[in-house]
């Protein structure tokens, strides 16, 4: 239930690849052909199980652009932009809103500083700590999206592209305009799943959702939490959960119109404008999706 490919690569350079474009977001080739390097040059050599390695030499070019190739064919990497990323299975999907169009897809790392001034303005009254929590950590991570051995971390992006006014569209039909609208491409809403790989575990995902509070009421969280839903189900996962504050009622109402249950309660687990506030612990078994 991880969408890290545990034990299918096919050689010691696929997995330093692999594992240099996991923890780095986005790569170009020209990086990877300067920092990844294996042992002896047996790029055609097993994994080993030590990550011990000496006399440690560069692939060659034909070695880099094989073993890039192949990962892209396995859905392991994805090239967008010019730059190798992880590869995510998941498809777009649009709807319209009163500001203009919105596409909801897999986040790019390009995507990091919408997802987390999006995350921060949710979470601005103090009733969404976990998402406070989680915008603290990705601004810290050297990666948006991770899948590895030790855990699995997606993040889903509703993306604006606003209607241009009529000035704009006279602009754009006479050719007068060549930059893009500064707001084109906006994050207004995110989906965050977190998924630890210990066993007892793989079958849970950890979700947070949230929307910019002037794009709500249109119909995107909803959007972007059944799309969420949908991936972790096609990814294996059977229980998805969040904790939040009693007092977020925003929170809780949505999850409860979405069939979300109650699983219980920590009691004075948050302390929030001098009070001790509950933690409502909420879940939705996905084969009921």
């Amino acid at each position: 239930m991880s969408v890290y490919p545990t034990g299918s690569f096919e050689n010691e350079l696929q997995r330093r690849i692999y594992e240099y474009v996991e923890r780095n977001g986005a790569v170009t080739p020209a990086e990877l052909a300067r920092s990844i390097t294996v042992d002896g040059g047996h790029s055609d050599s097993k994994p080993a199980r030590s990550r011990a390695y000496t006399d440690s030499v560069p692939p060659t070019e034909d070695e880099l652009q094989t073993c890039l190739e192949t990962l892209q064919a396995e859905g392991y990497l994805t090239d967008i932009d010019g730059k190798f990323r992880i590869a995510l299975s998941a498809t777009t999907a649009d709807l319209e809103c009163d500001e203009g169009d919105i596409v909801i897809r897999p986040a790019r790392e390009e995507d990091r500083a919408g997802v987390v001034e999006t995350m921060r303005t949710v979470a601005e009254d103090g009733t969404y700590v976990v998402a406070e929590n989680v915008a603290m950590e990705l601004d810290r991570e050297s990666a948006l999206v991770r899948a590895n051995e030790a855990r699995s971390r997606i993040v889903f992006v509703a993306i604006l592209t606003p209607e241009p006014d009529e000035d704009e569209a006279e602009a754009e039909s006479s050719e007068e305009r060549t930059e893009p609208a500064a707001t084109d491409g906006d994050v207004v809403g995110w989906l965050h799943i977190d998924a630890p790989a210990l066993p007892a575990l793989r079958h849970t995902a950890e979700l947070t959702v949230g929307v910019d509070p002037q794009y709500r009421r249109q119909g995107i969280g909803s959007a972007l939490l059944e799309y969420g839903l949908e991936w972790a189900s096609d990814a294996g996962y059977q229980k998805c959960y969040q904790n939040v504050p009693a007092t977020n009622d925003v929170a809780l109402e949505f999850l409860a119109e979405h069939g979300w249950q109650r699983d219980g309660e920590h009691e004075g687990q948050y302390y929030l404008d001098g009070e001790l506030v509950d933690e409502v612990m909420l879940a939705t078994w996905l084969d009921s999706q």
